[in-house]
């Protein structure tokens, strides 16, 4: 009896380590941002659909709206877009940690970087 109780705690262990590194935060919503940019606070929604590791959505900021793309890899999100500016497009590339409703990371826009948080809606 004592074996069989063993051999069910250490089978629980072994499932617990194996599934912990398999779970998946989602993104998957609407969420407010906002961004520390050079010129002041900026505040923008987005719209995450996920679907595994990939991320897809919409942001709509004074700019307008843009498309966004990118991965969902444990709790590390990582997008690239591109805002149409009167100077012409700028690519952009996006970075977070995802912790349950909250995230926080950094936009590079080429001329410089801008960090950010957001709240799941």
């Amino acid at each position: 009896m004592i074996r069989l109780t063993c051999a069910l705690v250490l089978a629980l262990f072994v499932f617990a380590g194996v599934a912990t590194p398999l779970a998946q935060n989602s993104v998957a919503g609407d969420w407010s941002l906002t961004i520390n940019g050079p010129q002041g606070a900026i505040d923008s929604d987005v719209t995450f659909t996920q679907d595994g590791d990939k991320v897809t959505g919409t942001m709509s900021g004074p700019q307008g709206e843009s498309a966004v793309s990118g991965t969902m890899a444990g709790s590390t999100l990582t997008l690239a877009f591109n805002v149409v500016t009167p100077n012409g497009p700028i690519d952009i590339k996006m970075t977070a940690e995802v912790a349950g409703a909250d995230m926080k990371g950094m936009l590079d826009f080429g001329m410089g970087t801008a960090d950010f948080t957001g709240k799941k809606k």
